[in-house]
């Protein structure tokens, strides 16, 4: 309860959360639910007790995105995963790009664009130099042609199948669904796939479960912070991370 009581706190402080009809508790536990891999409609379905629409579930979590900017990861490893799978959006398929560490599974970049070629990858490392000041000095990936691009950009490039490649089937068995589990009644902008990959990620560095770490999240065990609860792990990333 000290946790929760923090993040409360924290928010009002920070002028996040003003007035809110339901209870901050069933927010942030709603939110959580949601990070973890349940629809709106499931997340609906737990508030035991308190009936909310998935609208206004929906606007949480828009809310919560809102907070989390720029808290991916804090550096770029000499050696990284790069592989892209789609994204159903309505009627559209867009590109998932992201840059995966494959010591700690923490996502260290991505990218959503509309093809997948030549020119959208080195723009992806383009702006992956933009955002750490460097590049890689080893990218890993699949035989996709669009990566001979490295070799221009003198980017040291080695294609693997199977094996260490296999970390990145977590990100596509959930990006698979991700109209099911961010659905609009707007035409795609930018911003809404933006904000679901930005709660995904977020969810997937710094609170969710791994195995190779013990039930402990990537980024956490990196850092030799030790907190086995999903649940106090977000309450925690929230007061020491997001909000300090």
């Amino acid at each position: 309860m000290d946790g929760i009581e923090e993040v409360k706190r924290l928010l009002k402080e920070k002028h996040i959360v003003t007035r809110e009809r339901t209870p901050m508790e069933i927010i942030l536990y709603a939110v959580f639910l949601y990070l973890g891999g349940l629809s709106l409609k499931g997340v609906k379905t737990r508030l035991l007790g308190i009936t909310r629409s998935r609208t206004a579930i929906w606007k949480w979590i828009q809310k919560f995105s809102s907070i989390i900017k720029g808290r991916l990861a804090d550096d770029l490893p000499k050696t990284i995963i790069v592989d892209e799978t789609t994204l159903q959006v309505k009627d559209m398929n867009l590109w998932f790009w992201y840059a995966l560490d494959p010591n700690t599974r923490k996502i260290v970049y991505y990218k959503i664009t509309w093809n997948r070629t030549s020119s959208t990858c080195k723009r992806f490392f383009q702006d992956l130099e933009k955002q750490y000041g460097k590049q890689p000095e080893l990218v890993i990936t699949d035989g996709g042609k669009w990566y001979n691009i490295l070799q221009r950009m003198k980017i040291p490039h080695t294609v693997v199948s199977g094996g260490i490649r296999s970390y990145v089937e977590t990100v596509k068995d959930r990006t698979r669904l991700f109209d099911n589990y961010f659905p609009s009644q707007y035409v795609w902008v930018a911003g809404h796939v933006k904000r679901w990959m930005d709660i995904f990620l977020f969810y997937y560095n710094w609170i969710r479960s791994h195995m190779t770490f013990n039930d402990n999240s990537p980024i956490l065990a990196e850092k030799g912070i030790i907190i086995p609860s999903e649940y106090e792990r977000f309450l925690y990333v929230l007061c020491e991370v997001v909000l300090c």
